[in-house]
C-alpha cells in the first residue's frame, strides 16, 4: 500500500467533510426556511413521476425529452437536499443522534414510497397488458416504457430527501441564559 496515496486520500476526505460541514452550517435562504416551503418541495417527486407518466402515454421514447427532464429533476433533488441541510447524504460522523434518527426514518419512508411507486408501475403494466389484449389499445406504447422507467428512477432517487423534507424540523438552538 502506498503511504503517500493513503495520506492524500485521508486529506481529501477531511477536506470534503470540512466543506460539507461548512455548507450544512450556512443559514437556509428565506424561501427554504419554512416548513410549508419544505412540504411543497417534498411534492416534487410526485410531479416528476406524473410528468413521466404523461410523457410515456403521449408518445414513444424520445432521448431529447428524457435528457430535458433529467436537469429539472437533478435541480429538484439538490434543492430538496439543501432544504434539509443535506442530512440525507451527509456522512454519519458529521451528524448527531437526532439527525441520524431523522435520516434513518426518512430512508425507511423513502423505501416504502419506492415500493408504492413500483406497485403503481406494476398496476399500470397489468392494465396496459389487459387493454392491449381485450380492447386492442395500449396506455403506454413500447417506447414509452423506457421514458416511464427513467421517470421512476428519478422519482425514486428523490424519495428519501422528500420524506425528510416533509417531516424535518430545524433544530431549536438553546438560549444562552436559559439553563441558568
Amino acid at each position: 500500500m502506498n503511504p503517500i496515496g493513503t495520506e492524500y486520500r485521508a486529506h481529501r476526505r477531511a477536506a470534503t467533510h470540512a466543506r460539507l460541514q461548512e455548507q450544512r452550517q450556512q443559514p437556509l435562504p428565506a424561501w427554504l426556511a419554512t416548513r410549508t416551503a419544505r412540504r411543497a418541495l417534498a411534492l416534487l417527486p410526485a410531479a416528476t413521476f406524473a410528468s413521466g407518466v404523461l410523457a410515456a402515454t403521449v408518445g414513444d421514447f424520445d432521448p431529447g425529452l428524457v435528457a430535458f427532464a433529467i436537469a429539472p429533476a437533478s435541480y429538484a433533488l439538490a434543492v430538496l437536499r439543501r432544504a434539509t441541510r443535506m442530512l440525507d447524504d451527509a456522512p454519519e460522523n458529521l451528524l448527531d443522534e437526532r439527525e441520524i434518527s431523522d435520516r434513518d426514518h426518512a430512508y425507511r419512508r423513502g423505501f416504502r414510497l419506492t415500493l408504492l411507486l413500483l406497485g403503481a408501475l406494476a398496476v399500470l403494466a397489468v392494465l396496459d397488458n389487459l387493454l392491449a389484449d381485450e380492447a386492442g389499445m395500449q396506455i403506454v406504447e413500447t417506447g414509452g416504457w423506457t421514458t416511464l422507467l427513467v421517470a421512476s428512477f428519478l422519482t425514486a432517487t428523490m424519495l428519501p430527501a422528500a420524506a425528510l423534507a416533509w417531516t424535518w424540523r430545524e433544530p431549536v438552538l438553546e438560549a444562552d441564559g436559559f439553563n441558568e
